[in-house]
């Protein structure tokens, strides 16, 4: 990634609007004036789009302290100007959702970090990245996912009895794990633990499955 060092430092006082020089400013006016190279049009969005952002990042990621969402909504305002000075930006989505898209990208890059095992999104190189974000893929429902999964799992764990040793049958199951060998593992025989795992399942499928009906829609 091209570092945009201007971009930073015009963009580090979150904490409130940015100084713009007047003119009559709108969306497509911003992407030009980002396109020449100037940081007016960036100053534009950042104060029409950031703060809303800024809400939802915390709305939605819960996770994040508000110093954490401030760092990522710099982070996916910088990508955005990059992206739009290296024409990957091609109008097909309104700034705002394609704001978006980059800020929930950057937000499960930035959990990744915090809890490889919860969250799992690529960091890729800039090419890649933005092929993501320009792909079909419904970013919405994808983050309806997580964070539904998320809480269901927590939910299970404190509400059902022997949660744990559920959520590791499981797992290990998930990972391609063979009754043999995950009965080996949990210190079961093999059709105890058979009989184990379909309990388990039985048990996870209400915590799951109000995030399939629900994420569906989207």
């Amino acid at each position: 990634m091209t570092t945009n060092t201007t971009s930073e430092r015009k963009l580090g006082n979150i904490g409130g609007k940015l100084k713009l020089k007047k003119k009559p400013w709108d969306d497509q006016t911003a992407i030009d004036d980002i396109c020449h190279g100037t940081q007016d049009g960036a100053t534009y969005l950042f104060n029409k789009y950031g703060g809303r952002l800024l809400n939802f990042f915390e709305k939605q990621f819960e996770q994040l302290s508000h110093e954490d969402a401030k760092d990522i909504l710099q982070n996916t305002f910088i990508r955005f100007i990059n992206s739009v000075r290296d024409d990957k930006y091609q109008q097909k989505a309104s700034v705002y959702t394609y704001l978006s898209k980059i800020g929930i990208h950057e937000c499960l890059r930035f959990l990744e970090k915090m809890s490889p095992q919860t969250v799992s999104i690529n960091d890729n190189d800039d090419d890649e990245y933005f092929e993501q974000i320009l792909s079909p893929v419904n970013l919405e429902r994808e983050l309806c996912y997580r964070l539904c999964v998320a809480k269901a799992l927590k939910n299970f764990e404190n509400e059902v009895k022997n949660a744990s040793d559920c959520l590791q049958v499981l797992t290990l199951k998930g990972e391609g794990w063979s009754i043999e060998e995950t009965a080996k593992k949990i210190g079961r025989k093999p059709g105890a633990t058979r009989e184990f795992l379909s309990q388990c399942r039985k048990k996870l499928e209400p915590y799951m499955q109000p995030c399939l009906d629900d994420c569906d829609k989207l």
